[in-house]
């Protein structure tokens, strides 16, 4: 025993040194940051208000100053200027530390001359301005892109807020029972017109009714030599026309008309001149000058997140929309040249050559790895940005393809400097793979592959720039264009891998300096040296696959591309679901390209390095024991274990045993891999599940969980299969997640199969139709297609989705998830069982419908509209919108800094872990930017940690970032933005602010009945909460249909007898006890008792605490059942009141923590509160 204990220890104290010098090596590389200062900057302004203030710290930008004062409320009118300090102009690029700037520093912002682009930058500038927060983007792909409701929720009255502050929330015994958020709670299934809140709405306050560029543009040629830039017309509240000249030195009035050009000031103006637009428009309007204030004062009543515009990342877009009016604006349909310029060259990027040359930038010291990864954030946004329009416009028909006889699939495109392709297996190349199937999944793969060598961050080793996006049906890769790609192909620009452009004779190759420095990127990977040949003969050695290339591109870098076959295969699977075995009644699996994921080889190294470790800790402990000499040599050893990607490939192997020998090897590392996964990864994901330490509550984290484990989506038929075997009923919510992701996908690739045949004007009838099949048979069992009436040479229209219904729709769902997932779907399951809701959600997030915010009727009701006759009409799908992936750069050392200082928190070293998560924190916000949801999972992770801490006012100021930026950067209706809400609320209610908790609450648990729906464990712990702030407004009725509700969820979860369902009979009965509804508390408690004592015994403290207000209850019942004889008899009771005998207990006011959040941090012993500037 004794021996095992120190093996045991020896591994633990391995592994703490490891994490001890990672932690170390972290601070090290922070604490000179952790010390810088923030200083306020005095900003001198030509115009009032004369003097403005920024918080600044020495080690920003120039640029980053300059930023923001243009989006402060008191500067915004400026956007042409510079400044100065001491008569110097300083450099936009360069850091305030670099000019000297310091504390007490009073700098000039001085006006400087306008070019064309500076005045379209103006004029726009101001355009948003007049918008209001929240700002209609015209180019955006979508309606409504990167909304918040944070804002609209929290709109109370704060005269009322601030009283109940004060009181610390105590609200007096005697009064009366004040009206909350809940008062009037659906518990019914949730409405989806009610998805954007009713009072959420654009700004109403008009400044101007109209501004756009003049028809007199462009200048002529000689009013440009005059300094004349553009020409604009305005019309103003008052229905004056304005014709206002934009030139070098400002904007003046003109004296053009509709009719008449005449470029001369209007000196009949008192002021007919300024350096900034809305200087000129508030001198000669007094309505915009009096709107234009109250606007700006409407915009300060917002979170400052909700009104930057996302630019770091792709913005989300809720799938339930409510189309806003659209309004005539002539100044609208000039935008794109206001951005663009005359002939949109500001558009036209070298897109290769940034993303190269932001990954050459230095990174030896923190402040230039900081910068480097914001520019490569930034460039890859832009990216993301510029290809999904192009694949837009590419599967429109907008863009002509520069093979235009080659078959429609095989087309290219470039646009806008980026490569266009469809993802179909055009020439032959996963023929023996899958044909489309494996083409489909390996741009995935290669999209993957990209991110995971990127990560290694190797210096001298590039890949391309790529976004996948699929629309419509179809899938399109867009690509940078590296030099010299598309020169023919016969010479030797490939150096690396196997190449057959399919006329030439195949060759296979390995550079030297290419090998060596794949070698550097195939460590961290984990990926074996092995050798190939080919036949000819010729033998090289390979990190990467056969299918991989490296390619020396005309700007002399080295480019690795292919990467869809990174890692190896998953041979159990191929073996076992891709080949027909006799005996089997499934059908094959229908594609071969099943590949490990990279999380799985990380986890499977860690595992082997696990066990070398304890052969290590074995050998030194049997060699004490028997006295005989230690062997340390082991302690100056690296572990190694890589996995050979062509292991189980058809590749050549060289002709000799030391070849046969090393391949059966390989083969059998990565079959044990295989095993690994399935024996041991997805069974610690089922007791991770059974014991709640995972709770997904919709596909995408169940997909997060999976992933994260390394384990491939097609194994939920597997999982499903465990959980059926096992009868367990804690994994009943999870089972049911997992059956829906199955019916999701397989709901999904069925209705982009549909949409790929289709017109642009079929898209919503078949979307409508299909939609019916599947979730509004219970209201039109029979729904019948609909065509469009706007097709141009289409008669008779022959579109596969005319022919679909309902019982087609779930035979072939069935189908596809027993081919797919292996896995057989009950045959009416999706009739009875599924949740219409988040099905009906997933969908559309999966495929890109954004359908109107409307009532739905998904049963039978006695009258039906004659105008709806099925749940869903074409007219409900606004629009379709592509679902993108991207190679997401990270920032690693902030994520390390991150999980150090976790890690530090964790063993007690608290105030070096806030210290470092702050940093982090910072580290995220120049690395990413504000907006994303990297830097939102700081924001939620400090604002536990200062909740736990008892800073809760820091807490609710990290939390309300985080719930902004997650609504902003992944959905209104996100579990993480979900999430965020509950925590808010409970911190709202932790300082008395309970009314605006409950609003939070209240919007929280709308989206989650919209997620989810009822019986989930975490749900049961929301309920829960309710009641309890319910409680704390002295709404007992309300509070007990909460408690209610959350007891038969556990029950059903957890089993009657089980501490969780006595601790809801518990909570419950108080709740009742609250309500004077005593004989239903005693009943309830009863539960609670028996449950606590068969656990734990008559002795344990809850079930003390249970007897003994079950005594009171028991007293309070029999004393209501004498009153009520008394009564009867006509008799008043000789002692005092009744009601003031009773014994109530006491109103709980601390919630239950949720288990919910990723970002929980499990620390429960007080540290020293740190305070923090909330810049």
């Amino acid at each position: 025993m004794g021996s095992k204990a120190t093996l045991k220890d020896s591994v633990k104290e391995t592994a703490e040194k490891t994490v001890e010098s990672v932690t170390e090596n972290v601070v090290e590389e922070t604490v000179f940051e952790t010390e810088e200062p923030h200083f306020t900057l005095t900003i001198n302004v030509p115009q009032l208000p004369g003097k403005t203030q920024v918080l600044a710290n020495a080690s920003e930008l120039v640029q980053e100053v300059r930023q923001w004062l243009t989006d402060s409320p008191e500067t915004c009118i400026y956007t042409c200027f510079s400044l100065c300090y001491k008569g110097k102009r300083l450099d936009d690029y360069k850091e305030l530390q670099e000019e000297g700037i310091t504390q007490d520093c009073e700098l000039d912002l001085i006006e400087e001359p306008y070019t064309e682009r500076e005045a379209r930058i103006h004029i726009m500038h101001v355009r948003e301005l007049l918008v209001g927060p929240f700002k209609q983007n015209t180019s955006s792909v979508g309606i409504d892109p990167g909304l918040s409701f944070f804002s609209t929720v929290s709109n109370i009255n704060e005269k009322a807020t601030n009283e109940q502050h004060q009181n610390n929330g105590k609200v007096k015994e005697n009064s009366e029972a004040q009206k909350t958020p809940f008062a009037d709670y659906d518990f019914s299934a949730p409405s989806l017109a009610k998805f954007v809140p009713n009072n959420f709405g654009r700004c109403s306050i008009k400044c101007l009714d109209s501004l756009y560029l003049s028809g007199w543009n462009p200048v002529p040629f000689e009013r440009r030599r005059r300094g004349d830039l553009l020409y604009l017309t305005t019309t103003t509240i008052e229905g004056e026309i304005l014709h206002i000249t934009s030139a070098i030195n400002g904007f003046f009035a003109n004296k053009s008309t509709m009719k008449i050009f005449d470029p001369n000031p209007r000196t009949d103006l008192k002021v007919y001149h300024a350096h900034s637009l809305v200087s000129l428009l508030q001198a000669i309007s007094p309505s915009f000058r009096t709107n234009f204030k109250s606007l700006q004062d409407y915009i300060a009543l917002h979170h400052p997140f909700e009104t930057i515009p996302v630019n770091t990342c792709f913005p989300a877009y809720t799938w339930v929309v409510r189309q806003s009016k659209h309004v005539y604006d002539m100044g609208r349909a000039t935008e794109i040249y206001l951005n663009l310029g005359t002939d949109a060259v500001d558009s036209l990027r070298d897109w290769n050559d940034e993303f190269q040359s932001q990954r050459e930038y230095p990174r030896v010291e923190l402040k230039d790895r900081v910068l480097r990864e914001r520019l490569i954030n930034k460039i890859q946004a832009d990216f993301t940005e510029s290809a999904v329009k192009g694949a837009i416009a590419v599967i429109n028909g907008n863009v002509i393809p520069f093979n235009p006889r080659d078959p429609e699939e095989e087309h290219m495109y470039v646009y806008n400097n980026i490569f266009f392709s469809k993802a179909f297996d055009t020439r032959g190349t996963f023929a023996k793979l899958g044909g489309n199937d494996a083409a489909h999944v390996a741009t995935g793969k290669d999209l993957e592959g990209i991110r995971t060598v990127n990560a290694t961050d190797i210096e001298g080793l590039y890949t391309l720039g790529c976004v996948v996006v699929d629309y419509k049906g179809i899938r399109i890769v867009a690509q940078t264009i590296v030099p010299g790609i598309f020169r023919r192909q016969d010479d030797s620009s490939i150096v690396y891998g196997y190449f057959d452009n399919g006329r030439d004779e195949p060759r296979l190759c390995s550079d030297p300096e290419f090998h060596e420095i794949v070698g550097k990127a195939a460590k961290p990977l984990h990926l074996a040296e092995h050798s190939v040949s080919d036949s000819k003969g010729n033998t090289v050695k390979l990190y990467t696959s056969l299918e991989t290339k490296g390619l020396m591109g005309d700007d002399g870098r080295r480019y690795l591309f292919d990467l869809y076959r990174l890692n190896p295969i998953d041979i159990e699977f191929l073996e076992n679901e891709c080949e027909d075995k006799e005996g089997s009644t499934l059908p094959r699996y229908p594609h071969k390209l099943t590949l490990f994921r990279p999380e799985l080889i990380e986890s499977y190294w860690d595992h082997k390095s696990r066990l070398w470790l304890q052969e290590i800790a074995t050998a030194k402990q049997k060699a004490s024991e028997d006295n005989t000499p230690v062997d340390n040599s082991s302690d100056n050893e690296e572990f190694n274990f890589a996995l050979n990607p062509d292991a189980f490939t058809n590749y050549k192997l060289p002709e000799g045993e030391e070849y046969e020998k090393a391949k059966k090897i390989d083969e059998e590392n990565v079959r044990n891999a295989s095993k690994y996964l399935r024996d041991t990864v997805i069974r610690m994901l089922i007791i991770e599940f059974t014991t709640l330490a995972v709770t997904p509550v919709d596909g995408s984290s169940l997909t997060t969980t999976m992933h994260r484990r390394g384990i491939n989506m097609r194994y939920l038929g597997m999982i499903a299969n465990i959980m059926d075997e096992s009868q367990d009923k804690k994994l009943d919510h999870v089972k049911h997640l997992v059956i829906h992701e199955m019916i999701i996908r397989a709901s999904k690739r069925i209705l982009r199969s549909l949409l790929r045949e289709l017109p642009i004007t079929y898209v919503p009838y078949c979307i409508s139709h299909f939609l019916n099949c599947l979730l509004g048979t219970d209201y039109n069992p029979d729904p019948q297609p609909m065509v469009s009436d706007t097709t141009i040479c289409i008669d008779n229209p022959t579109y596969t989705y005319l022919n679909l219904t309902p019982t087609l729709l779930l035979q072939q769902i069935r189908d596809t998830i027993l081919v797919r997932f292996r896995y057989s779907l009950p045959e009416n399951f999706i009739n009875i069982n599924v949740r219409k809701l988040p099905l009906l959600r997933e969908i559309c997030l999966r495929v890109g419908i954004q359908i109107a915010a409307q009532g739905y009727h998904f049963v039978n009701v006695k009258k039906k509209s004659k105008k709806r006759l099925t749940t869903f009409l074409p007219d409900d799908i606004l629009n379709i919108i592509p679902i993108v992936k991207q190679a997401n750069p990270r920032s690693v050392f902030a994520e390390e800094t991150f999980e150090a200082g976790k890690l530090s928190i964790a063993r007690g070293h608290r105030e070096l872990g806030v210290d470092l998560m702050v940093q982090s924190l910072a580290l995220h916000e120049q690395s990413y930017g504000f907006l994303h949801p990297a830097t939102a999972k700081c924001y939620a992770a400090l604002a536990l940690y200062f909740y736990h801490h008892d800073d809760i006012e820091m807490a609710i100021d990290f939390q309300k970032k985080a719930v902004v930026v997650f609504e902003r950067t992944c959905g209104v209706d996100s579990v993480d933005a979900v999430h965020s809400y509950l925590h808010l609320g409970l911190f709202e209610n932790a300082v008395g602010n309970t009314e605006l908790g409950l609003r939070f609450m209240r919007h929280a648990m709308y989206y989650w009945e919209i997620i989810y729906g009822l019986l989930h464990p975490d749900g049961a712990t929301a309920d829960q909460n309710v009641g309890i702030m319910l409680q704390n407004m002295r709404d007992f009725e309300g509070s007990v249909k909460f408690f209610e509700r959350a007891k038969d969820t556990n029950e059903i979860i957890f089993g009657k007898n089980n501490v969780i369902t006595g601790e809801s009979y518990h909570l419950l009965a108080k709740a009742l006890a609250f309500a004077e509804d005593f004989k239903a508390a005693l009943i309830a408690e009863k539960s609670a008792y028996n449950i606590f004592h068969a656990l734990y015994g008559a002795d344990h403290q809850k079930t003390k605490e249970t007897e003994l207000l079950l005594k009171d209850l028991t007293s309070n019942a029999v004393q209501n059942a004498k009153m009520a004889l008394l009564k009867k008899q006509d008799k008043q009771p000789q002692s005092q009141p009744l009601q003031q005998q009773q014994r109530k207990p006491t109103p709980r006011t601390t919630t239950v923590q949720l288990r919910t959040s990723p970002h929980h941090l499990n620390v429960s012993t007080q540290v020293k509160k740190k305070k923090l500037s909330k810049k």
